[in-house]
């Protein structure tokens, strides 16, 4: 996911994330349930994101509606957590399963032992 910095506009943070998923206008308002108008105009600058709007595409986008409002300029930046952390936030709490979460709390924890273990052995090749 792209962060959105103060001089990205909200028309280029959407086309970058259309890039980025290899979308069409139409794909993104088919996903989003929207007019293809609707996506044209936002992409032009020729209008400015609705809240309703901007709902349906994170939810075509399967992003925090937070993400999508702070590349809106609706929401201030987010000092907290980067977009990567929101996004991890949000995938876990769609998961319904308390299995599948135990499961996707192992998966991490097996990454974090993987980059410790690789730091270790860089630590002793460098010796």
């Amino acid at each position: 996911m792209f962060s959105v910095g103060q001089h990205l506009r909200f028309s280029e943070w959407l086309q970058l994330e259309l890039d980025r998923r290899g979308w069409s206008q139409s794909d993104c308002a088919r996903s989003a349930n929207l007019n293809r108008a609707v996506i044209n105009k936002l992409l032009n600058g020729k209008s400015r994101p609705q809240p309703s709007t901007l709902i349906a595409i994170a939810r075509a986008f399967k992003i925090p509606a937070e993400t999508i409002y702070r590349a809106a300029g609706l929401l201030p930046a987010n000092t907290d957590h980067d977009d990567s952390t929101q996004e991890l936030l949000h995938i876990f709490k769609s998961i319904q399963s308390p299995q599948r979460k135990t499961t996707a709390i192992r998966l991490l924890k097996a990454l974090i032992a993987e980059e410790e273990n690789e730091r270790r052995s860089d630590g002793k090749g460098k010796r």
